[in-house]
C-alpha cells in the first residue's frame, strides 16, 4: 500500500498510539530514516505524545472544541476531520485521546514545515500493465517499462535528486553541474554524469543492468566503487557474487521504449521472446521451428504485421486469434 507523506502526521499519531497496521509502521519508520530532520520530528512527536499520556485528567481536555477551533487551519495541510461518537464509553475516551494527539501533531507538522520548507516530498510514478512516459519534477524525462515503480525525492538542502526504482526505466537527465542525480536499485546506485541511460532492476532478477546511450554514469554500491560506464557501454551487477562487470549491450535493449528491433541471424525462438516481452499479443511457435534463424529489422510495426513478415520470410503459416498468433511450418535446416 502507498502512503502520502502529506498525511504523515495522521500516520505518526496512529503509530504512537499503537493503532497502526504493519504497513503504516514500516512507512513511518522508513520516513524517519530518510533524513535527520524527519527523525527529529518523530522524536519530537513522541515526546508530545508521552507528555499527553501522562496527563491525569484527560476528561478535562475538550477535543471537540479544540478541533472546531483548529479545523480551518488544519484544512490547509489536508488533515482529516474526525467525528466523535456520542456514547461515553472507554472506546470513546480512547478516540478523544487519539484525536487530541492528531491535533497536536497536525499543529506541529504545520509549524515544522513552515520552519523547514525544504522537507523532501515523494513523487511516485508507476507502470503496471502498460509502459509509461513521464517527466520528473526536475525536468528529466523517464520512460517506464511494465511492472515498474519509481519514487522520486529532491532534497534542497544538499541538492540531491534521488530515484528509487523497482523494474526497468530509461532516463534522460536534465544535467546541471551543481546537482546530484542518483538512481537507487535496492542499494545498487547509478549516478548521472550528464547522460541518457537505461536501468533494469526487477527485484526477482539476480542482476541489475545499466546501459548508457549518451554520456557517462557511475555504477556502484556502498561497499564497492564499481565501474564508470560511457556511451554504448553496459554494466551488470551480480547480486549473488556482489561483483560488477562491463560488456557490450545486447541488441534491442530499448525495444520496450522504441519498438525498434534488429535481428542478425538470430534463432527464431529468441526473436519471438524479444517481441513477446514488448507486445501484449503473444506469438507462439511450433516445436518444428526451433532451428530457424532470422535476419530482419522492425520499426514500430503492429505485431500482426510483424508476424506476417516473419511468416512470409520463412514460409510459415499464421493462425490468428484474439490473444495470440501461432506460427507453424515444416521447420528449417540446422545452422
Amino acid at each position: 500500500m502507498n502512503y502520502d507523506v502529506d498525511h504523515i502526521d495522521d500516520l505518526i499519531g496512529k503509530y504512537l498510539a499503537g493503532e497502526a497496521i504493519q504497513d503504516e509502521i514500516q512507512f513511518v519508520e522508513s520516513w524517519a530514516k530518510e533524513s535527520e530532520g524527519n527523525r527529529k520530528y518523530l522524536e519530537h512527536c513522541r515526546l508530545i505524545f508521552e507528555k499527553t499520556s501522562e496527563a491525569k485528567d484527560l476528561q478535562e481536555f475538550d477535543a471537540d472544541a479544540a478541533w472546531l477551533k483548529m479545523k480551518s487551519k488544519l484544512q490547509a495541510s489536508q488533515s482529516r476531520s474526525i467525528s466523535f461518537p456520542e456514547r461515553r464509553s472507554g472506546r470513546w475516551l480512547v478516540w478523544r485521546v487519539a484525536a487530541s494527539v492528531v491535533i497536536i501533531l497536525s499543529i506541529g507538522l504545520v509549524a515544522y514545515r513552515v520552519m523547514n520548507p525544504d522537507i523532501p516530498s515523494v513523487v511516485e510514478v508507476v507502470a503496471q500493465k502498460e509502459t509509461r512516459a513521464d517527466t520528473l519534477p526536475d525536468g528529466s524525462g523517464v520512460f517506464l517499462n511494465k511492472r515498474t515503480e519509481l519514487a522520486y525525492t529532491y532534497n534542497k538542502q544538499n541538492g540531491n535528486h534521488l530515484v528509487k526504482i523497482k523494474g526497468e526505466a530509461y532516463f534522460n537527465i536534465q544535467h546541471e553541474d551543481d546537482k546530484t542525480f542518483i538512481i537507487d536499485a535496492a542499494g545498487v546506485y547509478v549516478r548521472d554524469i550528464g547522460t541518457s541511460f537505461n536501468v533494469k532492476a526487477y527485484p526477482e532478477d539476480n542482476t541489475v543492468e545499466v546501459v548508457v546511450e549518451e554520456g557517462k554514469v557511475m555504477f556502484y554500491t556502498d561497499t564497492d566503487s564499481g565501474v564508470y560506464l560511457s556511451a554504448n557501454g553496459k554494466g551488470t551487477y551480480n547480486k549473488t557474487t556482489k561483483t560488477f562487470s562491463v560488456e557490450q549491450p545486447e541488441q534491442n535493449v530499448l525495444a520496450y521504449k522504441t519498438k525498434s528491433f534488429s535481428f542478425s541471424n538470430t534463432d527464431l525462438r529468441s526473436v519471438i521472446t524479444a517481441l513477446n516481452n514488448v507486445y501484449d499479443k503473444k506469438i507462439v511457435l511450433s516445436e518444428s521451428l526451433n532451428d530457424c534463424h532470422l535476419t530482419v529489422s522492425f520499426n514500430n510495426e503492429d505485431i500482426d504485421e510483424i508476424a506476417a513478415i516473419i511468416a512470409e520470410t520463412l514460409g510459415l503459416t499464421v493462425e490468428n486469434s484474439v490473444n495470440e498468433i501461432r506460427l507453424q511450418g515444416s521447420g528449417c535446416e540446422k545452422k
